[in-house]
């Protein structure tokens, strides 16, 4: 009964997602980013939402938030999926995202590892409107981004017609384990001198990935960004993104040490992930409300199943 039940509920979420396109696409923008954002925010007034976020907040951070913080969350996230629609149906250059986010003087972090010829890696977590901050930064420097297949043809066309609105080239990612072949790919975009965009903060099966602390728990994450960072010694930037007004996005963004003389390739990797998974816990405790996967099923089930360790475990 549960897969039956699970099957029923993805196919009630395409649907509604099928519907929601069509409909917002005969509508002029302001007005589809109008409907859309005020949809969102009214799941502000959802007990069961609200409470679900603070106590997925709670149990990775061990601290207490005010009220206006689920507020800011839900409003990052209108203003995302508001510009999402909007974006999909007349391309991002038709829409206010150009206007509204912005590189603060960081980002000559980011010119200056680019200037290095080895390319870059972009290493970020699913901050709202993670993507559309990527698709502006694609106009300074050519990005391309590693994405996951679609599990079925439509959601595959339709991902794909996302990534060409936002004006960003792709990298399939396999749902399989990566190949030599997918790696030489990923390495040439590297090696072009291109910054390659990956979003680590996705759990892996405990069969796969690497094991690092977060949240005071042990889990594993890919570490595949880590793994062609050590291999093509290209530099490792962070970004991470400051919200000055409602419509104002700065992102920011830091270059991560990397230990390329390590003997080990194993230690090079775990190390860099776990300094990434610490420096992403920091920035989550200074602005929990930047990250989407507040919500996300597989993060909520983590948080409540997966007991804290000691520093002695």
């Amino acid at each position: 009964m549960p897969v039956i039940l699970e099957n029923c509920r993805r196919l009630t979420t395409q649907f509604a997602i099928r519907l929601a396109l069509s409909a917002s696409a005969v509508l002029p923008i302001g007005l589809q980013r109008t409907i859309i954002h005020s949809m969102v925010m009214h799941a502000v007034r959802i007990p069961i939402l609200r409470r679900r976020i603070l106590v997925n907040m709670q149990a990775a951070l061990g601290q207490e938030f005010p009220t206006e913080t689920i507020r800011l969350y839900f409003h990052h996230v209108a203003w995302f999926l508001s510009n999402a629609f909007s974006t999909f149906n007349a391309g991002i250059m038709a829409t206010p995202v150009p206007y509204e986010v912005k590189f603060d003087e960081s980002v000559r972090i980011l010119d200056a590892a680019i200037s290095e010829g080895r390319g870059a890696i972009l290493v970020s977590p699913h901050w709202s409107g993670h993507e559309l901050f990527a698709a502006m930064l694609n106009r300074r420097h050519p990005v391309v981004m590693l994405v996951r297949q679609g599990s079925t043809a439509e959601r595959m066309r339709r991902k794909l017609k996302w990534y060409k609105a936002i004006g960003a080239d792709v990298a399939l990612r396999p749902a399989a384990a990566s190949t030599i072949k997918d790696a030489v790919a990923y390495l040439k975009v590297l090696k072009s001198g291109k910054i390659l965009a990956i979003t680590p903060d996705l759990l892996g099966n405990w069969s796969e990935g690497v094991e690092v602390r977060l949240f005071g728990r042990l889990t594993r994450l890919h570490g595949g960004a880590f793994a062609l960072a050590v291999i093509a010694k290209a530099p490792i930037i962070r970004a991470s993104v400051r919200w000055e007004s409602d419509n104002s996005i700065y992102c920011v963004f830091e270059r991560a040490p990397m230990e390329f003389g390590v003997t080990k390739r194993e230690v090079a990797i775990r190390t860099a992930l776990q300094d990434w998974c610490d420096w992403f816990e920091s920035q989550l405790k200074l602005a929990p409300e930047n990250w989407l996967f507040w919500l996300d099923k597989r993060w909520s089930r983590f948080l409540r199943e997966v007991p804290r360790v000691t520093c002695a475990q």
